[in-house]
């Protein structure tokens, strides 16, 4: 069945049809998988994907920019990075851990690991005050490294090119955000 009889067949009031969208599972569970996921995550994301995309045709506020599958495979990545991001919020790096002995150093310890705790607690209050689309925009080229052609799809960008001067945008704007200053204070 092609994107338009989909789209079709979900106007008319046929929801069986959105059973042709399972064929882009494998695609997801892929790129989950590539990314700290397992199988029961990508099923989890697709399943959401699937609904907003039920819920976007219905509203008449999906547009055919591109194919369906690509629709879909953005929207799962955005939920998949908000859900990574959710779970680094609330569960502590083990590489955080602070062992104590008998060392003279380990008031160092304490500190370095507090100062990186702030840091990190700092950058992420930018990257929020920064909003959507470009907190998820350097998510994902910075800290997931995904090349700018998959960006430029995920967020439906024209070109490869045309998400990176958005990218740079948001960096200029993250940038505003940030004083060098108040780093170095935390140190």
């Amino acid at each position: 069945m092609t994107d338009k009889e989909i789209i079709s067949q979900l106007k008319s009031g046929n929801e069986s049809s959105l059973k042709y969208l399972y064929q882009h599972l494998d695609m997801i569970k892929g790129w989950v998988r590539k990314n700290n996921g397992n199988d029961d995550d990508a099923f989890d994301v697709f399943q959401e994907a699937i609904i907003v995309f039920y819920k976007n045709v219905m509203a008449g506020s999906y547009e055919p920019k591109s194919k369906i599958s690509t629709y879909l495979f953005g929207i799962c990545k955005r939920q998949w990075l908000n859900q990574l991001n959710r779970r680094l919020k609330y569960e502590k790096p083990s590489g955080d851990a602070v062992v104590l002995d008998n060392r003279q150093d380990d008031g160092f310890e304490i500190e370095f690991t507090r100062g990186r705790q702030l840091l990190k607690n700092y950058i992420d209050q930018a990257l929020d005050k920064l909003g959507e689309p470009c907190k998820s925009l350097l998510e994902t080229s910075i800290f997931l490294k995904v090349k700018m052609q998959e960006i430029a799809e995920m967020f439906n960008y024209a070109s490869a090119h045309s998400a990176r001067q958005q990218k740079l945008r948001c960096i200029k704007r993250l940038k505003s955000f940030i004083s060098y200053e108040s780093v170095i204070r935390m140190k």
